[in-house]
């Protein structure tokens, strides 16, 4: 009959037994920070050599200089806090460089005094790092300190007719670290700046 009380029996004592199992492990999920990864910065590099990643200027001095910037993408959703960028290792013609050590990059787009502090990066938000410069088609320069501010014990110039590999990486408070090598490769008498991802 319509209206008439059922009696469920042990049928309700199952449903309530699986809401309680869901309930306690969800509860777990969130406590033990499974769900934050969905949530997490995720930090990606990108590069292509063409503007805005590859930039052709003149100096002060009048001579030419030519750029190479890296990317430095948030496709998280929270913000990447205190991002710096590194080269963490210097390849030359298939050697490894044990001359140079790991060396802060600067930021882009930001001034001189700031450039080597750490940068938060939003959701969605795209930043360069100064990677290389040639200056005059002669030599490659590392983008870090200026003399006077820093004392590196070694060369920050690198041979433009020699290929290097710049090994980059990304560390971040809250995000996994990125790494990706570039290419950098100048060759003099036929004048071709050739830059790419490894």
């Amino acid at each position: 009959m319509f209206g008439a009380d059922v009696d469920w029996g042990p049928v309700s004592s199952w449903v309530a037994a699986i809401l309680t199992f869901l309930a306690v492990t969800l509860a777990l999920l969130v406590a033990f920070g499974v769900f934050d990864s969905l949530k997490a910065p995720k930090i990606r590099l990108t590069f292509q050599q063409k503007e805005p990643w590859c930039r052709t200027t003149k100096l002060a001095v009048g001579s030419d200089a030519f750029w190479v910037r890296v990317g430095v993408e948030n496709v998280g959703r929270k913000p990447a806090r205190g991002c710096i960028g590194r080269v963490i290792s210097v390849t030359t013609d298939g050697e490894v460089r044990q001359d140079v050590d790991p060396i802060q990059l600067r930021w882009a787009g930001v001034p001189r005094a700031a450039a080597f502090r750490p940068l938060d990066i939003r959701r969605g938000q795209r930043e360069f790092l100064n990677v290389l410069f040639l200056r005059a088609r002669a030599r490659w320069q590392i983008v870090t300190y200026t003399e006077g501010d820093f004392d590196p014990g070694f060369s920050t110039e690198l041979k433009a007719d020699q290929e290097h590999i710049l090994e980059l990486a990304i560390f971040s408070d809250n995000a996994d670290t990125a790494t990706r090598s570039i290419v950098a490769n100048f060759r003099i008498l036929e004048d071709i700046v050739t830059v790419r991802w490894t």
